[in-house]
């Protein structure tokens, strides 16, 4: 009998402590998630704090301790007319840039390169609020003070063209078609710049070369081919070739200038990427069609199949060259110059698509136009849109022993929306 109510003194004792035990663990859960609540509560207030505030009492701060003109301010004021801007706050960014450059300049001169993210920034300020000929002026001065700093002909002005240029291409989508082609015509006195310090100070064994002078090709074609829309602003050769083409003498006279420009940085990239260190057959074949590409776009039918006959000798000298004549010549190929900035806006919008069959001639003209699948809904007018479009498109034709030849192709086509 003792031993049993011993046995429950025991047990009992044991329950209690157990209970004690599991008592303590959820106080100490309790605590636990209290305290990480109110940690949470903590980060989600400090989350919620105005960074546009934040630089402003930085400001202050920093203005207190030292001067209005203290060199860890130009920091801050782009910061804050950055924070100014991601809230639309155009005016007031302005202001901030301004100052920050201000700064700037007191400390480290007028002509300090260090201001070039406030002049950046300026100018994309202005263009959000319009002023366009205030962004130029900003663009503008930041070619200036690089220049002196550098002078006219030294490689290290590229960056800063390139990023001028940058600029100009992005924004040609915000704007009106006459006033995309300012930025058109701004953007080819840049790249001619770019252009004639490459010649003179960039070698053709530069890494960088095929690429940069590919670039500036590519605009000469979407310069082209903005006249060739919408045409020039003051109406003012070889035409490029797609149907519904202008034959005004002026577009023709600009037509064969940009023809003329691109075909001259094409071949600079056929030279640049001959003097590689690594170049390959492959890669030199690829940058002859290219430029075989360009001739068949402006309506050279001659100086074309020479280029892509050139471009199928080089294959033959390849290690495979079965494979590589396919990859390259075995089926037409749609024939596009993209600049990725300009690109980009232009392409939000997501178009539904169509597989099409046609045939593409030895000239690379699109014809016998007609949808894959019958049955699907699409009206007369769409049908004659998409036409039209395809129509305008030039493809590299297929080329059996060196010779272009008519062949049979399909692809997935969008049909444009029209433009507002």
């Amino acid at each position: 009998m003792p031993t049993a109510i011993t046995n429950n003194v025991v047990s009992a004792a044991l329950n209690y402590r157990v209970v004690r035990f599991a008592v303590c663990i959820l106080l100490t859960l309790l605590v636990g998630l209290l305290a990480i609540d109110s940690h949470s509560q903590s980060a989600d207030q400090q989350s919620e704090s105005d960074p546009t505030e934040d630089y402003l009492n930085a400001i202050d701060r920093v203005e207190a301790d030292y001067s209005a003109y203290s060199t860890e301010l130009s920091d801050l004021y782009l910061g804050l007319g950055r924070s100014l801007l991601s809230n639309q706050e155009y005016q007031k960014a302005r202001q901030a840039f301004q100052r920050g450059m201000q700064i700037e300049r007191i400390n480290y001169g007028l002509n300090s390169l260090s201001q070039s993210p406030y002049l950046l920034s300026i100018a994309d300020t202005e263009s959000y609020m319009g002023n366009w000929k205030q962004s130029q002026k900003a663009l503008e001065n930041l070619y200036s003070i690089n220049r002196q700093a550098y002078g006219a002909d030294d490689p290290r002005l590229l960056p800063i063209l390139n990023q001028i240029l940058n600029w100009y291409l992005v924004s040609y989508h915000q704007r009106s078609p006459s006033g995309g082609y300012s930025n058109l015509v701004i953007s080819e006195r840049v790249a001619t710049r770019m252009y004639d310090i490459m010649l003179k100070s960039m070698p053709l064994n530069d890494p960088q070369a095929p690429d940069s002078f590919r670039r500036i090709g590519y605009l000469q074609y979407f310069i082209a081919d903005h006249i060739r829309q919408h045409g020039e602003p003051s109406e003012s050769g070889v035409t490029m070739s797609t149907a519904g083409s202008s034959n005004l003498s002026s577009k023709k006279t600009l037509s064969h200038m940009h023809f003329r420009r691109g075909k001259a940085a094409l071949q600079k990239v056929v030279e640049s990427t001959v003097h590689q260190e690594n170049s390959s057959k492959i890669d030199q074949a690829m940058a002859i069609s290219e430029l075989g590409d360009w001739y068949l776009v402006f309506g050279q039918r001659n100086s074309a199949a020479q280029t892509y006959q050139l471009a199928y000798e080089i294959v033959q000298q390849a290690e495979a060259p079965d494979k590589l004549q396919s990859e390259l010549f075995d089926q037409p190929r749609l024939i596009s110059f993209p600049l990725a900035e300009a690109e980009v806006a232009a392409n939000k919008e997501e178009q539904e698509q169509f597989e099409v069959s046609f045939t593409v001639t030895p000239y690379g003209m699109p014809k016998n136009i007609q949808l894959v699948d019958t049955s699907v809904e699409v009206s007369e007018q769409q049908l004659r849109t998409l036409r039209r479009a395809l129509t305008r498109q030039r493809f590299r034709p297929k080329i059996q022993n060196g010779v272009p030849e008519e062949a049979a192709h399909q692809l997935l086509f969008a049909i444009p929306t029209p433009k507002s």
